[in-house]
């Protein structure tokens, strides 16, 4: 539907459900055998099984699965992370296990097979990250995830916590950072060894008129990230666009001021310039990891 003739990764669904049951717990419950909910407004009830998952992601064609797994916030108590790290575990046996049959049933051979991850929790817990960690490494999988709400209640990313279970891991196997996506935690999660990310911190910033420059035309030196507020006043006759460093639709087009003006007058073409503009410094961004990293 997309047209895009790139890898596409998936998601079990497991977070957002977590996220919608966290807010309200008549929105669903969660069991070993999956999880129920019905999304505010709907009178619908869904309910994701590991299995129901996997066969999910694989029709929609996807490069790479993730197992479903039971999200935890890190200030969580012991036991209920220590039944997180259960549930996660037999879900992903489970996962594998519904992986093997749709992969059999439709006949994919090896070079054409997605790829299935799984995601290690165990919240604060050294102990249980390592026993998660080491179950599902036994199980076998292509790549795993980092699992658990990534920040503090202060907002800041649980860097020994993510570096820890990145050691968990062999190098060989690739770490996905789920749920971290701000330019500077991805630079930080980086040099730890994780080199896949998602979140919708990039879009959700542009929308709300935070757009991100680089403070140089290369490089990640110090202070190497910088802010502009597209609806402060300031803006409101510059010529100049959001960076003089980036080529995307926004910056070689159309000025600050103009942008103030769209945001002002509730104008939607402010919405979709200001995110394709943060989705591009993304992409910059991972260029100049890659750089640094064959330099």
């Amino acid at each position: 539907m997309s047209a895009w003739q790139r890898p596409i990764v998936t998601d079990s669904g497991g977070f957002q459900a977590y996220s919608l049951i966290q807010q309200n717990p008549k929105f669903g419950t969660i069991n070993d055998d999956g999880i129920t909910f019905k999304p505010e407004s709907s009178d619908r009830k869904f309910h994701l099984t590991p299995e129901k998952t996997i066969q999910l992601q694989m029709s929609y064609g996807a490069d790479v699965v993730i197992c479903l797994d039971e999200c935890t916030h890190v200030d969580a108590s012991l036991e209920m992370q220590e039944t997180s790290v259960k549930r996660t575990i037999a879900w992903a046996t489970r996962c594998k296990k519904e992986f093997l049959l749709q992969i059999k049933q439709k006949r994919l051979p090896q070079e054409r097979r997605p790829l299935l991850f799984a995601v290690i929790q165990g919240g604060g817990s050294h102990e249980l990250r390592k026993h998660c960690a080491n179950e599902l490494l036994e199980l076998g999988f292509d790549g795993f995830g980092y699992g658990g709400w990534p920040l503090d209640a202060q907002g800041h990313l649980l860097t020994d916590l993510i570096a820890y279970t990145r050691e968990l891991v062999p190098p060989q196997f690739p770490m996905h950072a789920l749920g971290i996506g701000h330019p500077t935690n991805v630079v930080n999660c980086t040099k730890m060894g994780y080199g896949i990310f998602d979140s919708a911190m990039p879009t959700r910033d542009a929308r709300h008129t935070r757009l991100y420059t680089f403070t140089s035309a290369t490089g990640l030196q110090d202070k190497w990230l910088s802010y502009t507020y597209v609806n402060d006043d300031k803006h409101i006759k510059s010529n100049t666009p959001v960076s003089s460093f980036c080529d995307c639709l926004c910056c070689t087009h159309y000025s600050l001021g103009y942008l103030h003006h769209l945001f002002k007058i509730n104008d939607t073409l402010f919405f979709r310039l200001a995110t394709i503009h943060n989705l591009r410094f993304m992409t910059q961004l991972t260029q100049r990891l890659r750089q640094e990293h064959d330099g």
